[in-house]
């Protein structure tokens, strides 16, 4: 199932106050302003720890809802624990398939 999307961008914030964390975002299009997206964790992740694979979840909300494709985002957040990667790529992936590939990670300092 093919689904569109577009301006994903991940970056790390190490800015004080601790803890530091991750945060990956993307506008994915729905089929109505009800739909909510979001990004899970895949278990298990790949080999390479620095590599962070993340699936697209799509949720309808109850209610009523104009049948208008629309854009939402999708967003990943989380907090960096010393035992944590640092992520250098991100993959993203909706029903199988590979949808986004981040490999330029943003940081905030």
């Amino acid at each position: 199932m093919t689904i569109k999307s577009k301006d994903w961008y991940a970056w790390l914030n190490t800015m004080p106050p601790k803890p530091d964390d991750f945060h990956v975002v993307g506008d994915v299009e729905v089929a109505n302003p009800g739909v909510k997206a979001f990004l899970v964790r895949r278990s298990p992740q790949g080999i390479v720890a620095e590599a962070l694979i993340l699936d697209l979840h799509l949720a309808q909300r109850p209610g009523n809802w104009i049948q208008q494709i629309s854009w939402t985002q999708a967003r990943f957040d989380q907090v960096i624990t010393p035992s944590s990667p640092i992520y250098k790529t991100v993959e993203i992936f909706y029903g199988g398939e590979r949808i986004a590939f981040i490999e330029h990670i943003g940081h905030v300092s």
